[in-house]
Parts: C-alpha cells; sequence; structure tokens
C-alpha cells in the first residue's frame, strides 16, 4: 500500500525485525545463587548470538537472547524458550532440574551491519537500528537528537554513516534463518 512505498517503506528496507527472546526460572535456592552468582552483577557473553542474564529481585535468573532467528508469537517465544533454557543449562549445568516460570519475546530492530543509525529523512528524525542494544543507548540517544533538531547537527555521531536499503527486503524477513546459521557458524569458528 502507500505506506511501503512512502512513509514507513524507507526504513522498512533497512530495518529487520528481529525476535529477541528471555526466560525466568522458578524461584532458586540462595545456595545456589552463591554458587552460581556470587556477585548478582548482570552478565552478558561475547559471542554473535549472545546470551545476557542476571537475577531478579526474587531470586529469578532471568535468561535471555536471540535464540532463534524468528518473529515473536506465541509460539514463537514457546520454542525459543526451549532453545534458551538449554543455553542457560549448558552453561549452568546445576539449573538441569529447574522449572522455568515464565517466557515471553519481542521484537528489536537490526541493522544488516548492526550499527544504529541517527539522521532525518523526508523531514522524520530518527535514531534506530540498535540492534539489541537499544535500552542504554536509546536514552542517550534521545538526548542527542534533541540537540540536533535544535541545529547542532554534529551531536550526531552516526550522521556520516552510509544506510543503504537491504537488497530484497521489504519488510517480510524472510531471510532470518540464514542470518541465524551464519551467526553460528561464525561463534562456531570462534
Amino acid at each position: 500500500g502507500a505506506c511501503q512505498h512512502g512513509g514507513l517503506g524507507w526504513y522498512r528496507r533497512r530495518i529487520v525485525p528481529v525476535g529477541s527472546f528471555v526466560i525466568a526460572t522458578e524461584v532458586l535456592p540462595q545456595v545456589l545463587i552463591d554458587q552460581l552468582l556470587p556477585g548478582r552483577r548482570a552478565y552478558v557473553t561475547s559471542r554473535m548470538i549472545g546470551n545476557y542474564f542476571r537475577l531478579t529481585p526474587d531470586n529469578r535468573l532471568l535468561f535471555g537472547g536471540r535464540a532463534r532467528f524468528a518473529m515473536s508469537d506465541s509460539v514463537s517465544d514457546a520454542k525459543s524458550g526451549k532453545v534458551l533454557q538449554a543455553a542457560m543449562v549448558q552453561m549452568f549445568p546445576q539449573l538441569a532440574n529447574v522449572k522455568i516460570d515464565y517466557c515471553w519475546g519481542g521484537l528489536v530492530d537490526m541493522t544488516s551491519d548492526r550499527l544504529p543509525r541517527a539522521g532525518q529523512h523526508g523531514g522524520v528524525y530518527h535514531s534506530m537500528g540498535y540492534s539489541g542494544h537499544g535500552v542504554q543507548m536509546s536514552v542517550h540517544m534521545g538526548q542527542v537528537m534533541a540537540e540536533v533538531m535544535a541545529g547542532k547537527v554534529e551531536a550526531n555521531p552516526w550522521r556520516e554513516l552510509d544506510w543503504p536499503a537491504i537488497p530484497g527486503h521489504f519488510g517480510k524477513p524472510w531471510f532470518l534463518p540464514f542470518v541465524g546459521a551464519y551467526y553460528r557458524f561464525q561463534d562456531y569458528l570462534h
């Protein structure tokens, strides 16, 4: 329709919606917490398809990540929850018999090179493409883009970054399984 070619179509050809998924365990015994996460920090792995995890205030382990390169819906979230549970148990074999109480997913916006983009197109200012790192960066970039809109163009750290459309991508990410396979292969090599 009209939106596909005008409006948001320009963005849809440059952003890929990718599911990000999270599971939460049952409440863990203090002995197990002390053994696995004595510092009670938030953690992230350094792999291409990484995981992140931390304890909640009520002593559940939150464990998340890409899990599968798929969209988020109830069936996909459930499948992804199983993938995350397997990754969690591989990392923490002591959690093999721990019950998963919650599982959910949502979409993150990914660019082809996984670098964010900010600027202006067709009179619309944007800052997006955080590729799963938006929680920290988007708050900062909101302030930066306010400066840009007030005339301080040089405040935008990504103003010089080219942003070509992704060939063959018009909104539905048919290629996600191939992207997932590529990233899994990169992790295997390292």
